[in-house]
Parts: C-alpha cells; sequence; structure tokens
C-alpha cells in the first residue's frame, strides 16, 4: 500500500513515521509513505498557501489551486489515475469514520490524504477533485470535534488502516478478534483482559480464566463481551 500525505508541515509526520510497526511494515515494504508540500505548486515567490476568506471573516483560508496541483501531481507522479485509489478528504462530513470504513480502506492500493489547517481549504478544492474522481474521492470525519489541523485525525485514520493490513501486525487474532469486529458485525467490544498477579485492589482474576480450559475460558469470554447495544 502506498500513502500519500498532502501537508503544510510534513515533517509533523517524521517521528510518527518510524516508530513501532509502522516503520517495521515499510522496512518490509508492506506500506510506502510519501510526503508532500502544497506550498511547493504555489506561483508567487513567497509561497504564500493561505489568504484572508471572502466578506474578510477573522479566519484565513487555505488556496485551492496549490492543493489540487500538489493532488494531480501526485496522481501522475504514481501513475495512479487507473488503479484503485482514494483520495481521503478529513473534514466535517455526516460520514464518520469507523472500523468498516477501516477496512474498506486497508484494500487500496493507494491513499492521498489531504490535511487541511486554519479555516480549511478553499471549497473549489473540493468540488475541483469530486466532480473529476468521483469514485475516489472520500470526505470522512472523526467525529463532532473540531481540532487545530488535521494532521493528528490523518495519523489515527492511518494507524485503523494499516493495522489491518495482512502482515503489519503479526498475531492473525489481534486485528480479527478484537472490539468492533467485522466477524460479529460491529456489535461487540472484547471480554475484560487480566494478567499478573491473581489479585489486585482485592479482585481477582475470574476463575474460569485459570481453568486452562479453552471451551470455559471461550463461554466466559462470550458471556463477558460488552455488547454496543446495552
Amino acid at each position: 500500500m502506498y500513502l500519500h500525505i498532502v501537508s503544510l508541515f510534513p515533517e509533523i509526520f517524521e517521528s510518527f513515521l518510524k516508530t513501532s510497526l509502522i516503520d517495521k511494515a515499510q522496512e518490509k515494504w508492506i506500506l510506502n509513505f510519501s510526503l508532500h508540500n502544497p506550498r511547493e505548486f504555489c506561483e508567487d515567490k513567497h509561497q504564500q498557501i493561505d489568504d484572508q476568506i471572502y466578506w474578510w471573516g477573522d479566519w484565513m483560508l487555505i488556496k485551492a489551486k496549490p492543493i489540487v496541483d500538489c493532488v494531480e501531481n501526485i496522481i501522475a507522479q504514481y501513475d495512479i489515475a487507473d488503479k484503485d485509489f482514494v483520495i481521503l478528504f478529513p473534514a466535517p462530513s455526516k460520514e464518520v469514520f469507523n472500523q468498516k470504513i477501516a477496512y474498506w480502506l486497508s484494500k487500496k492500493e493507494h491513499i492521498i490524504f489531504i490535511c487541511g489547517r486554519y479555516e480549511w481549504i478553499d471549497y473549489r478544492c473540493e468540488s475541483y477533485l469530486s466532480k473529476k474522481y468521483p469514485d475516489a474521492f472520500r470526505k470522512i470525519s472523526m467525529g463532532e470535534f473540531i481540532v487545530l489541523w488535521w494532521e493528528t485525525p490523518s495519523m489515527v485514520m492511518i494507524e485503523s488502516i494499516v493495522r489491518l493490513i495482512p502482515w503489519v501486525i503479526k498475531e492473525k487474532g489481534s486485528w480479527i478478534d478484537e472490539s468492533y469486529s467485522m466477524k460479529e458485525n460491529m456489535k461487540n467490544l472484547e471480554a475484560p483482559n487480566y494478567t499478573r498477579p491473581l489479585e489486585v485492589f482485592w479482585m481477582k482474576v475470574p476463575e474460569e480464566l485459570l481453568s486452562w480450559d479453552d471451551s470455559m475460558v471461550e463461554k466466559w469470554r462470550q458471556s463477558n463481551k460488552k455488547l454496543l447495544d446495552n
């Protein structure tokens, strides 16, 4: 999988991409990342990427053309126009990111993340990309809250997506039998888990988990899953 990140501050991702399983997946060529700064596509000598909102509000808005030109350059550079790719536009939206979307995205060959700043991006960017690439463009929210920048939500989405790619996590059960399980149609959370010592704050590990009886353990786990409907 190739993940292309469009950001005014791509250096934010440098330490993130060098950590833990994401770094190991790159070493194994399971994941490939590319970082792109849309300032490089500004046409003025000062590379001014933002300007005041029309009607002269208090906010600054990212210009549409440098973002579009940056995305178009990625599509051309990696020759992905005819491939299975997604332009992911994290922003306030009726569609909220969840495990099902993460699973769908984990099957894609290329994902382009557009990270906004300030009061977001001139609407003509979204309008252009959604019309030119209607099958690829996807506007997704992280929930009903506002952040300073969209690099952080993009990192959350990346972690959720890449952990579902085979061989990123070696233990298959870690991404099949889990909270928000696709196998159980997103209707469960995991049962409680315990480790040593046997007693903490006067609370003991359930006897069923000490039995070494697989059927008894599984029965206990099933009966102690926290249903989302409750």
